[in-house]
């Protein structure tokens, strides 16, 4: 029974083995246009929308310092072709907002479409600068989410990208180093992965994957639009909570591959603060693209069908490796406390033996699960896990090296964090991946249980900011 159930193991984290061939591949090639460089202040300035989308501005502080990030940056490299713009649900941000350098777009609550929850007031924004009329191919519309922090690099990179005119649609890499320390120290080393995976989204955005189709997710802020394409896109796409994964689909669609690039300004994000805002966040991304799936053409479903069966499959491998853990290393332990006892109450007096003996014992301990003395297939398979595993414990160092970067955190603390995350990796990896577990498996039973015609709507949980 236990060497099936290793080989099902075992055969879910080789699911995982392209995948990280790939983030290597593309972090190595992605690396030098990873982050927008050659940054020159060129006098041919078009106009820029900072859109903040927000639930309540009077309830979520931090989107008074997202407004101060931009009049300071903009500020900086003497940029004034600029507008703010703050959609809100919240009629009292009109007075809270009152003094501040933007505009408030109150979505009128009779306002009826067929997107829900911010895919509507995305929509609403939509409609208010087509009545100004602002959708045209002279604006640009660049969305933040309410904690998003803007510096003079991601607008030199905007200015930069809009000049080359190299596509409509563009995204840049997104890093989390504000209120770091504030946050659960599990979800604020989790959010360590973001950034790494981000050298995926270049190859996504810049369509230079093997099998051309529309990127697998988009990311609803460092999101750069011209306009018009918005206006003619719309965000009307039913019931989903990943409007934005839908938005990217739906560009490539119409425009082709050419239409969506890479314009490399960071945008300095928050991880969330506790444990339950990370598990709903993770949740809302794969309920959304579950909710998508159905609208996706066959190669593009295919796709992600094979990205969430890893997630489902990711936590399954992990919580049983975890226990099998702990049946592998508990005799190691408790011998190794026994020799320590022993020396402890004067039985053993003799240091090195005591040494020799803990050795001996992980050792054997080891080699006996282990596949370095098995045959040619246990060594392929046993050296491509490894690999794998490698490349996932880098990946959470990497990823915490780029959140780390733009915080003021002392090198002291940052050696000490980038320690915790090695050391945690192994819960980390769990509580990254249960969300998806549990989204896929509440999805399908609700849409089995659902008498309703249609896929399940899902309220929007607001998390902390």
């Amino acid at each position: 029974m236990l060497v099936l159930l290793m080989g099902i193991i075992t055969c879910c984290w080789l699911l995982g083995i392209p995948i990280a061939i790939l983030s290597v591949m593309r972090f190595i090639k992605n690396r030098n246009i990873f982050i927008g460089d050659d940054l020159r202040r060129i006098r041919n300035d078009p106009t820029i929308i900072f859109q903040i989308t927000t639930r309540s501005a009077t309830k979520t502080p931090v989107v008074k310092r997202g407004i101060d990030s931009i009049t300071r940056s903009c500020a900086k490299i003497k940029y004034v072709k600029y507008k703010i713009s703050i959609v809100t649900d919240d009629l009292h941000d009109v007075d809270s907002l009152h003094g501040e350098n933007c505009d408030v777009i109150v979505v009128n609550r009779k306002f009826t479409t067929n997107a829900i929850k911010k895919g509507r007031a995305l929509q609403y924004a939509v409609n208010s600068r087509r009545e100004e009329n602002k959708n045209t191919s002279s604006y640009w519309v660049f969305h933040m989410d309410d904690e998003s922090y803007v510096t003079h690099q991601t607008v030199l990179s905007l200015l930069k990208f809009i000049r080359d005119g190299s596509a409509i649609v563009s995204e840049g890499p997104i890093f989390y180093p504000l209120k770091f320390e504030s946050a659960n120290i599990f979800t604020a080393l989790a959010e360590s992965i973001r950034p790494f995976t981000c050298y995926d989204c270049v190859s996504q955005m810049t369509n230079d994957v093997v099998i051309k189709s529309p990127p697998l997710h988009m990311h609803g802020s460092n999101l750069l639009i011209r306009s018009d394409i918005e206006d003619s896109i719309g965000w009307n796409f039913g019931p989903t909570l990943a409007e934005d994964q839908m938005f990217g689909y739906k560009v490539y669609e119409k425009y082709g591959p050419k239409s969506l690039g890479w314009h490399g300004g960071i945008l300095l994000e928050q991880p969330p603060l506790n444990m339950k805002d990370h598990f709903m966040q993770r949740r809302r991304w794969v309920v959304g693209s579950l909710q998508n799936i159905d609208k996706f053409s066959s190669a593009h479903k295919i796709k992600m069908i094979y990205k969430l069966i890893t997630y489902f499959l990711g936590f399954t491998a992990g919580f049983v490796s975890t226990i099998l853990s702990f049946q592998f290393y508990l005799p190691v332990l408790l011998s190794i406390i026994l020799s320590i006892n022993q020396y402890s109450n004067g039985t053993s007096h003799n240091v090195a033996s005591l040494i020799d003996s803990s050795i001996s014992t992980v050792y054997s301990h080891f080699i006996s699960h282990s596949w370095v003395g098995g045959g040619p297939l246990e060594i392929g398979v046993g050296l491509l896990l490894l690999f794998s595993s490698v490349v996932w414990l880098l990946s959470y160092q990497v990823g915490l090296l780029l959140n780390l970067r733009y915080s003021t955190i002392s090198p002291q603390r940052k050696f000490v964090l980038h320690l915790q995350a090695l050391i945690l990796c192994p819960i980390i990896g769990l509580i990254e991946t249960f969300p998806a577990f549990w989204a896929i498996l509440e999805y399908n039973l609700k849409r089995k249980t659902n008498k309703r015609s249609g896929i399940p709507v899902y309220d929007f949980y607001v998390i902390n900011k």
